[in-house]
């Protein structure tokens, strides 16, 4: 598989795009006003410790506290199982019960940290007292002092020779973990990196020491362009520069890439179409057969299963691309055929098998849908590039015209009973006043008319669609009785549902006829009583009823 690597430095944002097989993968991005702060090591102060969630919160300059649980503070007794080449090592209890925030942690200490989780959304950066300092070869894990390989790098005697390496340069305090790069590397590249950690744990440790305000940043990465030659370039790269006036991302068409990945919609080579909605709990995958028919030859069966081998590749990809994490379903087109449903799910397992981020996945349901998790360690593409939409505030729809101009009708009635003008004037979106001016004008001016006020409507280019305002004008007249308005919004109180008749006992029944004749008798009170407080209502005069609307 050829792999390359696309880095687009301008002045305010830095842009690297992985491409695999003629597919973009990944993309990184990096503003000059918000820099990345995983693996940013922090001096910081407990502000807040929780026993019952057992963490604590750590103040370490960043807008939000850092969450540090306790399985991620180091403590004497911890060791650990170094088989992460991210230098994520498990730890593991030596002997003991594990041990409690409270017992560890109290509010005012100062520690030492590493965010090893950007901040999302409203959650502060995840951190850790497990520092790990990455360089091109080797992991750096000062927390312990034995010597790892990465589970990626095959073959035994390749795994005891480079361990051997290490063992033999390594300084007794530290411990070290041999990246997946590494293989077949030389002893000399090997002791150069390990030079270079040590003299950079060194520095480290000099900077902490000389901290006298907390909190404070002790040791960030470098810049993203630096990060990915480190971290992503195979161990004998070709580096070429780009220097033609087009701009390297429209020569090889990444941004229609990118464009593509914030839709909704994907399509299929067979005309088939993914569909990806992202919520706040999960991510929902559509997959539709669209203008895909099977040709001929084809049953049925055969055009669901090449549709959903299709789709699950495309999944994959664009889970990838990005970076979608948390939970995700994923709604295949529903198969008869158990083995067809086995041979997708293979197909799923085997496209997963090119992520980098860990992934948990679980056989189709027999509903069609497979559910899945991704670990989520930094924002979505979406999220780093989007903002929720104002009008709608993120919810992805708006009240309809029609909807917004009905509610008007039904505050009239309540603004007269508070607005003491003479004039009612609504103020809205053209949309909903287009509406209120032409088939809703007669609704309108028997409003006017019942509640005693000149109507006034103006449209207001610049409202959002679903705002509105009443407001009143000219001298002060008389509110309207609140009853009045209680006439106008009846329609709003629904009435308590009866029992079924067969329910009824004989004597329940005879209560029955004895409250209705109650209820008529009152009925009647009632109306009574409106019609002499509509008689009390401000009179109109036939000039009245006849004004026009604004």
């Amino acid at each position: 598989m050829r792999n390359e690597i696309f880095v687009n430095v301008g002045p305010r944002e830095t842009r690297v795009a992985v491409r695999e097989s003629d597919k973009i993968v990944e993309l990184h991005i990096e503003r000059s006003n918000e820099r990345g702060v995983v693996g940013g090591i922090y001096k910081g102060r407990v502000t807040r410790v929780l026993p019952g969630m057992q963490a604590a919160f750590v103040d370490i300059g960043l807008e939000r506290a850092g969450f540090l649980y306790v399985g991620d503070y180091r403590s004497e007794l911890d060791d650990a199982d170094l088989d992460d080449e991210n230098g994520g090592g498990r730890s593991r209890r030596r002997s003991g019960p594990p041990p409690q925030i409270e017992d560890v942690l109290q509010e005012g200490n100062e520690v030492v940290v590493q965010v090893s989780k950007e901040p999302l959304g409203t959650k502060g950066a995840r951190i850790t007292s497990r520092i790990s300092i990455p360089g091109r070869h080797l992991v750096l894990m000062p927390w312990v002092s034995r010597v790892g390989v990465s589970r990626r790098i095959e073959g035994d005697r390749e795994r005891r020779r480079l361990r051997a390496i290490v063992e033999k340069y390594r300084p007794s305090e530290l411990g070290f973990i041999v990246r997946t790069v590494s293989h077949g590397v030389s002893e000399a590249d090997i002791k150069a990196d390990i030079d270079y950690l040590t003299n950079l744990w060194t520095e480290i440790q000099k900077r902490k020491e000389a901290i006298r305000e907390v909190p404070a940043l002790i040791h960030c990465e470098p810049s993203l362009h630096l990060r990915v030659l480190r971290d992503m370039a195979s161990p004998r790269p070709r580096i070429s520069y780009y220097s033609h006036p087009q701009p390297l991302f429209d020569a090889w068409k990444i941004e229609n890439e990118i464009e593509e990945g914030l839709g909704r919609k994907v399509w299929l080579k067979s005309g088939g179409y993914l569909i990806f909605d992202q919520g706040e709990a999960l991510t929902a995958v559509d997959v539709n057969t669209g203008r895909y028919t099977g040709g001929r030859g084809r049953n049925l069966e055969d055009t669901i299963l090449k549709t959903n081998l299709e789709a699950v590749r495309e999944i994959v990809h664009q889970l990838r691309f990005r970076n979608l994490g948390g939970l995700i379903i994923l709604d295949l087109i529903d198969m008869e055929s158990a083995a067809n449903r086995d041979k997708v799910y293979r197909a799923l397992a085997e496209a997963l098998r090119e992520d980098k981020a860990k992934v948990n996945i679980l056989k189709i349901s027999e509903l069609g849908l497979i559910e899945m998790t991704r670990k989520r360690t930094r924002e979505s593409l979406g999220q780093q590039l989007c903002d929720s939409c104002p009008t709608c505030e993120g919810k992805g729809y708006l009240q309809s015209s029609q909807t917004i101009s009905n509610r008007i009708f039904r505050d009239l009635p309540k603004a007269a009973t508070y607005l003491h003008g003479a004039t009612l004037r609504v103020q809205a979106h053209p949309s909903v006043t287009q509406i209120l001016l032409g088939e809703a004008v007669e609704g309108l001016a028997k409003v006017q008319t019942r509640i005693g006020r000149e109507l006034a409507v103006e449209a207001m280019p610049s409202f959002q669609p679903e705002q509105y305002e009443i407001v009143s004008e000219g001298p002060r007249v008389a509110l309207l009785a609140p009853s009045v308005a209680e006439i106008e919004l009846q329609f709003d109180i629904a009435p308590e549902p009866l029992p079924l008749e067969e329910d009824f006992t004989e004597d329940e029944a005879k209560a029955e006829d004895l409250d209705g004749a109650s209820a008529d008798d009152t009925d009647a009170d009632t109306d009574t009583g409106i019609e002499a407080e509509l008689a009390g209502a401000p009179a109109t005069s036939p000039e009245d009823e006849d004004s026009p609307i604004v």
